[in-house]
């Protein structure tokens, strides 16, 4: 019995291609220069790294980062591409200038990213993020624990919707 292998989407192949070609664009590597500073880590960080020499900018948090941490991030999403029709506007979204373009760190443009693809605000995106970085840092064991001495416990975290929803009730508690 042979399986069929599923035919490859031309448009998701198209798509992979040009985000791949579009990270040799020249304005991404005059956004990082523009972001691109001198790194003042000191010995008694805990991250400290002695052979690190600049870090970059975060456009959103403004903090530093080293150059593994940050993500070049378009102001205005590049959008899908699922026809013909669509190939012209993503192509000139995607290869944008210096000024449709931010450094973010990986936190900020991950949050960024979830907000504009679930239409959330950027509040509720860290807040989100927030929220899946404790369920799985946690094992189910120390989850349920950590849950119950927040008063949540039996039917309200019998399933992993109902923890993940108590996890978000008491994070957002916590903004407040």
């Amino acid at each position: 019995m042979t399986t069929k292998k599923p035919k490859p989407n031309l448009f998701t192949f198209l798509r992979s291609g040009l985000r791949s070609l579009s990270r040799k664009h020249a304005p991404i590597y005059e956004a990082l220069a523009d972001a691109k500073t001198t790194y003042k880590g000191k010995p008694s960080d805990a991250d400290y790294n002695p052979r690190q020499r600049f870090a970059y900018h975060c456009a959103m948090c403004h903090a530093e980062f080293p150059a593994k941490g940050v993500a070049i991030d378009h102001r205005t999403d590049c959008g899908k591409l699922s026809g013909w029709e669509d190939v012209a506007g993503f192509m000139q979204r995607l290869f944008c200038d210096k000024s449709g373009l931010d450094v973010l760190c990986h936190t900020c443009h991950d949050a960024k990213t979830m907000a504009t693809k679930q239409n959330i605000t950027m509040e509720e995106a860290f807040l989100r993020k927030r929220v899946l970085a404790v369920i799985k840092d946690k094992s189910p064991e120390k989850l349920l624990a950590y849950l119950k001495t927040k008063g949540y416990y039996g039917a309200l975290v019998s399933n992993k919707e109902k923890r993940e929803a108590a996890v978000y009730e008491i994070l957002k508690g916590e903004t407040k």
